[in-house]
């Protein structure tokens, strides 16, 4: 009896060592077999690298590129322009991919073994289907899968200059205006810009644009829609727009010429007239000094009667000048303009 059980247990145990034998050989078979199915599908989607016909566009897998997140953020529905920038990519051809190409003014791109192609005007869709047609048509690729990425749009500039805080070239986006531009040069200078003489530029025609009036919105129509290459100008204030007041009042000076200025409100910026001036003969006196044109003005009719015509708008460099005498000095008050335009001269320039 003791010898069956013995017998039993030496069954029992050859048993398990065959079952762990067959075990170790199944496993290293799955192995092995997992192992060939890793080595040979690189093999398999190198060999196939192409759709089939019957393969929708939409199934085929796009080529993952480094820089999509720096895709331009624009709609599907966006008309590539000059200058924008686009990435071609075409999968399982990496020599024809990472490409980035930059349209040119006339409208088209550079696609190797293509040539040119027109790019402008089209979408990122469009451009992408004509440009894997070319690649059939030409018997370059038999199934191209093409991918178009708009990377950055245009950047259209003007030029700004003048009376600007930054004068220089301002970009500007699509449907940009004129106090747009402005804005990106740092805006105008308060003290020293003659909004009421700015121009644009644009190819041949200067365009006269009041900027005074436009950005007290008296005449938003002349908030003109910027095109790449206009030029905006703000004139410095100088002596074209000034006008001078003299003689017995109590701030004599250089003053700047605004929109309907007439003579007593000349007057009045410069402190009225003192006790001593004869208001019934302030004259204006008017163009060259050797040779001026003397214009009248009794402000007593004008205070006393309301003769508004004795209230004359003044126009660039005329002197108000308001005598000690019924005849005014005109030695005086051409010594009197010499210096003051001199020291001003001296202190804008530093000196």
């Amino acid at each position: 009896m003791r010898c069956d059980l013995k017998m039993s247990r030496e069954a029992a145990i050859i048993d398990s060592d065959a079952r762990r034998v067959k075990f170790v050989k199944n496993l290293y078979s799955a192995l092995f077999v997992a192992a060939a199915l890793l080595c040979f599908s690189p093999l398999v989607l190198a060999a196939d690298d192409t759709v089939s016909p019957g393969v929708t566009e939409q199934a085929q897998e796009q080529p993952k590129t480094e820089t999509a997140d720096k895709a331009a953020d624009v709609s599907p529905d966006y008309l590539i322009a000059e200058e924008d920038i686009l990435r071609m990519d075409v999968w399982g051809e990496p020599q024809l991919s990472n490409m980035q190409m930059q349209v040119t003014p006339d409208g088209k791109i550079n696609v190797p073994y293509i040539g040119e192609i027109q790019a402008k005007g089209l979408t990122q869709s469009k451009l992408t289907q004509n440009i894997a047609q070319a690649f059939i048509d030409k018997d370059i690729l038999i199934h191209p899968s093409v991918q178009i990425t708009l990377m950055q749009i245009h950047q259209p500039t003007v030029r700004v200059w003048g009376a600007v805080n930054r004068p220089g070239e301002v970009t500007f986006k699509e449907g940009g205006r004129v106090l747009d531009a402005v804005a990106g040069a740092g805006s105008y200078i308060i003290d020293n810009a003659w909004l009421e003489k700015a121009t644009l530029t644009r190819d041949k025609d200067v365009i006269p644009i009041d900027l005074k009036k436009l950005t007290q919105g008296k005449d938003l129509s002349q908030n003109i829609e910027l095109q790449k290459g206009d030029t905006i100008y703000i004139p410095t204030e100088d002596y074209q727009n000034k006008f001078y007041v003299l003689g017995q009042v109590y701030r004599p000076g250089i003053y700047s010429l605004k929109d309907n200025t007439t003579v007593m409100s000349a007057i009045s910026l410069a402190g009225g007239a003192t006790d001593r001036g004869v208001m019934r003969s302030t004259v204006v006196v008017r163009g060259d000094l050797q040779k001026p044109e003397r214009v009248q003005c009794d402000l007593v009719k004008l205070i006393d009667k309301g003769d508004k015509s004795q209230d004359i708008e003044l126009q660039p460099g005329d002197v108000v000048y308001v005598p000690e005498t019924k005849t005014p000095d005109m030695n005086k008050i051409a010594s009197f303009i010499s210096t003051l335009v001199n020291l001003s001269w001296l202190r804008r320039n530093g000196f």
